[in-house]
């Protein structure tokens, strides 16, 4: 068995595990990230960085160095009525700072986060690596176990056990955290088709009588979900395919060639659009961050986003921490007490936007795209968007995290 000791055990090489592995390297505080996959390369929905996220890659010296690699630039978001483009939202308006979101397929993100980090000292990252169990002392967790590439076990024991192993957290399980709410009542499903000539590549929001999500998808493909309510998928195949097919045309006319091959249900993903808020994100020597700790709903495309901003926060509040053994809950909780009210804000924001999206009921379909236009032109859009896509301010961050390179000293004669 391999035993080893380092400062910061990370489970979960998503976003938030390796941004958050990344800062505390960069800091020289040991890091192991726990990764249970062997690779990158699986289906991913998060794949839009919004305008916070470009702002605090900015702040992180960052910023610079994501863009280079394969990504695209959304300047604006779209809304289409039974087919139909009747609008759209800027993100100048929204964030005149970072005017654009950015489309990054998440393989590529995650890749470009590890190859920051691995140049790094004290940064060690084992893919395959799945925990089975925590190990704990005097009811503090002191370190966790596991295989990697399963087959060989593992003991690790750390300061600190960071739970950034998402929406199904193991971490959060094996841990025994209960959530202060949790809501799921819709469903995304997803499917893939190839963008149709002239199609702007940006993402959509799709109302009619079938009501959806339509965001690019590397490397010229649109990555499609349809919103049901909580249940309703099932209720769907049992009706057949060619009855989904039928729904399918209807959610918008670009999708009548993938209607018309259907054969059965294997293009399609489902996502359960779960909003979850876990009460208390600490115990003695464990802390949850990213979906573990706050699961976001597919609505406005946030996750990833609000993932890397407590990740953020986190590396902030450990780092001064480490070295004196597990870290107190009430020490942990300090992260907790930083993000709680902006993600609790979002979720209820979250929460609003998901009612307009399942609007059911005939008046609601009749007087829908009569009120829309007058929406998109009220100047409280705007605000609205930037609470969604821009969040609140993050504390100030150190600027001992950042990668920018200092400035040259000027020579005084």
């Amino acid at each position: 068995m391999t035993s080893i000791r380092t400062s910061v055990c990370i489970v979960g090489g998503g976003p938030a595990g390796l941004t958050l592995g990344l800062l505390l390297a960069k800091r020289g505080a040991g890091v192991l990230v726990l990764e249970g996959h062997e690779d990158f390369e699986r289906e991913f929905r998060g794949e839009v960085l919004q305008p916070s996220t470009a702002h605090l890659l900015d702040e992180l010296g960052l910023l610079e160095y994501i863009t280079a690699q394969t990504h695209a630039l959304l300047e604006a978001g779209k809304i289409r009525v039974e087919g139909e483009e009747v609008g759209e939202f800027s993100f100048k308006r929204i964030a005149p700072q970072y005017p654009y979101a950015i489309w990054m397929p998440q393989p590529i993100f995650l890749a470009a986060l590890l190859r920051k980090a691995e140049p790094l000292p004290t940064f060690r990252c084992w893919m395959g690596a799945k925990v089975t169990g925590l190990i704990e002392e005097d009811g503090r967790v002191v370190g966790v176990r596991g295989t990697r590439h399963g087959r060989e076990p593992f003991e690790v024991r750390a300061d600190v056990v960071v739970g950034a192993d998402g929406r199904y957290s193991a971490i959060a399980r094996l841990g025994g955290f209960t959530p202060a709410y949790e809501h799921h009542d819709f469903d995304v499903i997803w499917f893939t088709i190839e963008q149709p000539p002239g199609w702007s590549s940006t993402f959509y929001v799709s109302f009619g009588d079938v009501r959806g999500l339509m965001l690019p998808k590397y490397p010229h493909h649109i990555q499609a979900g349809i919103l049901l309510p909580t249940g309703e998928w099932r209720r769907w195949r049992q009706d057949g395919v060619a009855a989904v097919a039928e729904r399918v045309r209807r959610f918008d006319p670009i999708f009548a060639g993938f209607a018309a091959g259907l054969k059965d249900f294997t293009p399609f993903f489902p996502l359960e659009g779960v909003i979850r808020f876990v009460r208390d994100w600490a115990r003695d020597g464990l802390l949850l961050i990213g979906d573990a700790a706050h699961t976001m709903s597919p609505a406005g495309a946030i996750g990833v986003n609000v993932a890397i901003a407590t990740a953020a926060v986190a590396a902030q509040e450990l780092y001064p921490r480490l070295g004196r053994g597990p870290i107190a809950h009430d020490e942990l909780r300090a992260v907790q007490r930083l993000r709680e009210g902006d993600v609790r804000t979002l979720h209820r924001l979250q929460l609003g936007v998901q009612r307009v999206l399942l609007g059911q009921g005939p008046l609601a379909k009749w007087l829908f795209p009569k009120v829309l236009p007058l929406f998109l032109s009220s100047p409280l859009l705007p605000l609205v968007q930037r609470r969604i896509f821009f969040g609140a301010p993050l504390p100030p961050l150190d600027p001992a995290f950042s990668f920018r390179e200092p400035a040259p000293a000027v020579s005084r004669p």
